[in-house]
């Protein structure tokens, strides 16, 4: 009887065209990977692999089957969580994170998450956007929210949790000076330029023409609200990062004529076994984003009108 983890294993093997790197991604060794390979041939009664090859390869009956193999490995699945109530939602769930994003609406529907589904187990990993993304494609991470690249991998997917504009900030002391002269004229705190946001800031910084006065580069958001909040500098941060404590103590302007915006988003590989609880997570992020923004643009408005 042909067996699930040797059909994941065969489909795993046809992503990373290659042994070592399916053992990795599986978490076990290439040995194992091994004798699940040997043991499904002596199933089908046929050879999948050329081994005449240094390292073994699919050959063309090998390659005819792996959708196949697929269709079965989601079928079962399927099968999994017609047995499962939805409010029984089980299974881990190994998921990378931006530090940008973890304030706002992923704190939320985690915690929504963990209420609905006690037996739902999210392990969570902190890391820049190029990293994360490079994890979810080897198979150490099940997905990633993180700054929408421009490119997307091949065997990688990308879907949209947040769009939201980027904001100057500055100490109150400089409020009705334009985007252009804060950053011009005034120190800059820049977010880590390795990071997916760093990069964006520093795209538009060039595209707008405009040199800042590098003074500091660091790896959280907060920090950089802390450092500008005691005129340290200005910044440029994305609005959700800007909450009600903040607003009473910055001045905020959006950055450029139309406002720069970015988008975060929840990448994982087009086929994997927790796409089930990548779905779930998605509708809750996005429902919290939803919150989020209305509540945030209630108190933005309430301490725009204060200050005019």
């Amino acid at each position: 009887m042909l067996k699930m983890p040797h059909l994941l294993t065969l489909t795993t093997i046809a992503d990373c065209n290659s042994f070592a790197e399916a053992a990795i991604r599986l978490g076990i060794t290439q040995s194992a990977v091994c004798m699940q390979m040997k043991a499904l041939e002596e199933e089908l009664g046929a050879t999948v692999f050329d081994r005449s090859k240094r390292s073994p390869v699919l050959n063309d009956l090998g390659r005819g089957l792996i959708e196949t193999a697929q269709e079965i490995i989601d079928l079962g699945e399927d099968l999994r969580q017609a047995a499962t109530k939805p409010e029984e939602l089980a299974g881990a769930l190994r998921l990378g994170v931006i530090s940008s994003v973890s304030t706002g609406a992923l704190p939320e529907a985690l915690g929504t998450l963990k209420e609905l589904h006690p037996r739902l187990h999210i392990k969570i990993e902190n890391g820049f956007t190029p990293d994360l993304m490079l994890r979810v494609n080897q198979g150490s991470l099940d997905a990633a929210v993180v700054t929408e690249p421009s490119r997307i991998e091949k065997g990688l997917t990308c879907r949209t949790v947040i769009e939201e504009p980027l904001l100057v900030i500055a100490p109150t002391s400089a409020s009705g000076t334009s985007y252009r002269e804060l950053l011009v004229e005034w120190p800059f705190a820049r977010f880590n330029r390795h990071s997916g946001l760093g990069q964006i800031i520093e795209s538009a910084l060039r595209g707008y023409k405009i040199r800042v006065q590098d003074a500091m580069e660091l790896d959280s958001i907060e920090a950089i609200l802390q450092m500008v909040s005691r005129g340290l500098g200005v910044s440029v941060v994305p609005e959700h990062c800007v909450t009600e404590r903040y607003l009473q103590m910055l001045y905020v302007t959006p950055f450029g004529d139309l406002p720069h915006r970015r988008k975060v988003g929840l990448v994982e590989r087009k086929r994997h076994q927790r796409s089930y609880l990548t779905n779930v997570l998605l509708d809750e992020l996005r429902k919290a984003e939803n919150l989020r923004r209305k509540r945030h643009a209630q108190v933005f408005n309430m301490a725009k009108a204060k200050t005019s």
